[in-house]
């Protein structure tokens, strides 16, 4: 099981996570956001399903696949949007409880031109973690997109 490598320490993300947040991605209003994870192919990847509501009516759904690169030694996640584009994230940063992501949107949309991206995923606890967005405009820091605590359910 995935022994041997980094990925053994995101285990805990098997199951179903819930949260909350107001006012995040650009948007205004409650997001809810719920994530399910599982351990998928041989024990080696991480497949996540994602599904945010605003105000109770359904935004975006995503799914991910999050696994170590052991040739390069990093995290490497791609996520692809009901949007219609791709993200391919590489591990930019790591701790234990942390992994920042430099993300490549593909095909990237317009609204996304002169714009840097980063995701981060952040352990709280075995039962609550946040997950995020950061952005910077070409020459600019990066600054808070958007998060969320969740919960696990399950």
């Amino acid at each position: 099981m995935s022994s041997g490598t980094p990925l053994v320490d995101w285990l805990f993300l098997i199951g179903e996570w819930i949260g909350t947040s107001k006012d995040q991605f650009g948007r205004e209003g409650e997001i809810v956001t719920t994530n399910t994870f599982s351990l998928e192919l041989g024990e080696k990847f991480i497949l996540g399903k994602h599904e945010t509501k605003r105000d109770g009516v359904v935004e975006n759904q995503h799914i991910s696949m999050m696994f170590y690169d052991a040739r390069n030694k990093r995290f490497v996640r791609k996520t692809a949007f009901s949007y219609g584009f791709l993200n391919n994230e590489a591990e930019y940063e790591r701790s234990k409880d942390y992994i920042l992501f430099e993300v490549t949107p593909e095909p990237s949309p317009q609204a996304f031109d002169g714009m840097r991206w980063k995701s981060y995923i952040r352990k709280i606890s075995e039962t609550e973690i946040r997950d995020g967005l950061e952005v910077a405009k070409d020459g600019e820091d990066f600054t808070n997109y958007g998060d969320a605590v969740l919960k696990k359910v399950t």
